[in-house]
């Protein structure tokens, strides 16, 4: 191989690295991509937490989560674009963590 071959391969590699690392801020772990709203409205991926019914739920003194001790008032939930439940929060502050932004569907 010449030198020209050389760095045309290494360029192609590194556009391709490049290129596979941007994808990673664009899709979910599970392969579905992330809306874009919720990259627009709040945190980083790592803090995005879709939650299910069994994960947050809803009572007279506002939204409890199961995996931390926080509290969202009904005044200061957002409403969701896609009729999921979404909480951001960094997970690294375990239970104590609090909520940035929190998203739920607002039929309630």
């Amino acid at each position: 191989m010449t030198r020209l071959s050389y760095s045309l391969v290494a360029s192609a590699l590194a556009l391709g690295l490049m290129s596979s690392t941007a994808q990673g801020h664009d899709v979910w772990s599970n392969g579905e991509p992330v809306p874009a709203w919720i990259k627009s409205s709040c945190c980083g991926i790592s803090e995005a937490h879709m939650l299910g019914p069994d994960e947050v739920w809803l009572a007279d003194d506002g939204w409890h989560f199961r995996d931390i001790d926080a509290v969202i008032p009904r005044d200061q939930v957002l409403p969701s674009q896609d009729g999921q439940t979404w909480g951001f929060w960094n997970p690294a502050l375990g239970r104590i963590a609090i909520p940035v932004c929190f998203f739920a569907p607002m039929e309630f």
